[in-house]
């Protein structure tokens, strides 16, 4: 099959009609439907691609080694397995290492591997089943962890199915990107830990590339996650540096 270059296939918005397949093999036939749909990305980043990304002059190296890797793509996550921990360094103007650009790098890598790995599939190189890349936010993922033990037993049933259920996705996806990883001052519960450590040690054992983005260090992380998780994170990764002033305040002011 032969893509056309104003095919909306690698957009995140449609634009060709439904007599396209690959638009509709990547936004689905109803809202809600499609790979894009099913990536877990917010609407804000869902148009996050390398010729956009705002990082190149704060944090040169990143977007060097960012440019890379999605030049390359398919080989880093599919062949080398080269997971990536975006990490805040704090500066005194911007102490918390906010707003740097974490996130948006690591759904811009998230966004050419779905592309990419999509267009294999399409041109036959590659077989795909299920939708090879996911989005998670940490904080998502323990909210949805802790709701089925609250609340009436139908909406701990209903908790528990879209627990289970993300987390098989999150144990089998080819690339995963868990934003915010952690958080200073915030500690898991050990049942929760548990859990995480579970869904990490998996994809460790079965070759499957991970991104995460965090607003801590991998030495400070342990006292958030715990020693196992932080040191099978440090064992997936590798470690990226992110600094600069807090993007979204500026955004903001504008």
């Amino acid at each position: 099959m032969t893509i056309q270059h104003t095919c909306s296939f690698d957009k995140s918005t449609r634009t060709c009609d439904y007599t396209c397949f690959a638009c509709t093999f990547m936004h689905g036939l109803t809202e809600g439907k499609g790979m894009w749909a099913t990536l877990g990305v917010p609407k804000k980043y869902r148009d996050c691609r390398l010729t956009n990304l705002p990082i190149k002059t704060d944090n040169p190296k990143p977007y060097t080694l960012i440019e890379k890797y999605v030049g390359n793509i398919l080989d880093f996550v599919l062949e080398r397995n080269t997971g990536l921990f975006f990490y805040s360094v704090p500066t005194k103007e911007n102490p918390m290492g906010t707003g740097t650009g974490k996130t948006t790098s690591a759904v811009t890598i998230l966004n050419h591997f779905l592309i990419e790995r999509c267009r294999a599939f399409l041109k036959g190189e590659m077989e795909l089943q299920d939708n090879p890349a996911l989005f998670v936010k940490s904080t998502e993922l323990q909210n949805t962890f802790n709701a089925m033990f609250r609340g009436k037993t139908e909406m701990k049933e209903t908790a528990s199915i879209r627990y289970y259920n993300l987390k098989n996705s999150l144990k089998k996806c080819e690339l995963v990107v868990f934003d915010d990883i952690a958080t200073r001052g915030s500690r898991l519960s050990e049942a929760f830990e548990e859990e995480l450590y579970e869904i990490l040690d998996a994809r460790n054992t079965n070759g499957l590339t991970t991104i995460f983005t965090s607003n801590v260090s991998l030495e400070e992380m342990s006292k958030n996650v715990g020693e196992r998780i932080a040191s099978r994170i440090a064992g997936m990764t590798v470690k990226v540096g992110f600094t600069g002033a807090d993007n979204r305040i500026d955004a903001l002011l504008k």
